[in-house]
């Protein structure tokens, strides 16, 4: 399928909005995992055939699709954030939508989406998380028993939130990770494989879970089987942005 793409660069870095022959006036932001790319002229959100098909579903709903310019290991960011917003800001005005957005996040990319969610969960319509890291310091301590893939770990976090490696400490981790320092969240669904072994359902979703009902809010957790496709995965997010479309 042919499409119509807007590629934009931020502080380097390449995001490309995609624009549906038939609006609808709504848009789906997608916030990809690390090491999801967008370059000059494409990104891996064509090239890989499951995202791609996802992609083209949302197209022919007649959704703008926004894939923001993010750092290759963005691990939720401050930095990536602002630039989250920033896109948000200049795709309004570029096109005619709705200012309340849909996200899907994969991954690292829902440590963006609890930014965006504790700071202006107003801009936001509903979102769909995928296999989602959401306790970044969870994660570290996790790490720490790989040796070779903490060390990697230290040198991405310390190269994305330009700091010397010697100050990554585990009291690092806690000042800086994404919390949970909102008591309501937008219509919200996870969707978790439950052989995840990178980001853990026990150690992720269910404790993020048990915070938000301990505020008496409740969200939608499927557990999918089988290491279940990305678009498998992904395209009940179709009908589930739909219900949450009624009210303007």
């Amino acid at each position: 399928m042919m499409r119509d793409a807007r590629y934009q660069q931020i502080a380097q870095k390449w995001g490309v909005t995609y624009l549906p022959e038939r609006p609808s006036g709504f848009a789906v932001f997608l916030l990809g995992d690390n090491g999801i790319i967008t370059r000059k002229n494409d990104s891996d959100w064509e090239l890989h055939p499951e995202k791609s098909l996802f992609l083209t579903g949302l197209l022919q709903r007649g959704y703008t699709v926004v894939v923001p310019p993010l750092h290759p290991s963005h691990w939720g960011s401050e930095e990536d954030y602002r630039i989250v917003l920033h896109m948000y800001h200049h795709v309004l005005k570029q096109e005619i939508l709705n200012r309340r957005i849909h996200i899907l996040a994969e991954g690292t990319g829902a440590l963006l989406a609890l930014r965006w969610i504790a700071e202006e969960k107003e801009c936001l319509r509903s979102c769909y998380f995928i296999n989602p890291c959401l306790d970044l310091h969870a994660f570290y301590r996790q790490e720490q028993e790989h040796k070779w893939f903490f060390k990697r770990l230290e040198k991405e976090l310390a190269d994305v939130y330009q700091e010397d490696k010697r100050q990554i400490t585990d009291e690092w981790i806690q000042l800086i990770a994404p919390s949970y320092t909102f008591d309501d969240v937008p219509p919200l669904s996870i969707h978790c494989d439950m052989n995840e072994k990178r980001f853990p359902l026990h150690i992720h979703s269910r404790p993020f879970l048990q915070k938000l009902a301990e505020l008496n809010t409740y969200v939608n957790l499927r557990i999918h089987g089988n290491e279940q496709s990305f678009y498998r995965t992904a395209q009940a997010a179709y009908p589930f942005f739909k219900k949450h479309e009624v009210k303007l």
